[in-house]
């Protein structure tokens, strides 16, 4: 009878090492895993860095951001100088609303050429 609490003993340290060297040997793929993905991603973006064709479509990209800035400030002007000659007709609430208004309208459009640009 002695025989069998020392078996039972040895089997559950060798489960215990077993289960042990297992969760070592995870932890060591996913470490080695994660520096190859690193590795991988820094020479991803030195090759994007360096690829012509993405340095135009960043430049194409710019490009049309700036016609749309040239845009939109067109159509500010314009509805400013439409609105003016009407604002003298309306009451002066209704200037100051409308004041105010293109004032949020530019700080709106600052923001957004901040953010673009950034």
């Amino acid at each position: 009878m002695p025989e069998v609490p020392n078996n039972l003993t040895s089997l559950t340290k060798g489960v215990t090492d077993l289960a042990r060297d297992a969760a070592y040997v995870t932890v060591g793929l996913g470490v080695l895993s994660y520096q190859r993905l690193q590795v991988h991603r820094t020479e991803l973006q030195n090759r994007l860095a360096g690829d012509e064709r993405f340095g135009g479509v960043r430049e194409g990209v710019a490009k049309s951001v700036r016609q749309i800035d040239g845009l939109a400030e067109s159509a500010t002007q314009f509805v400013e100088t439409t609105l003016q000659p009407l604002e003298e007709r309306f009451p002066d609430q209704v200037t100051q609303l409308t004041s105010k208004a293109r004032e949020q309208a530019r700080e709106l459009r600052s923001q957004i050429r901040q953010r673009v640009s950034a």
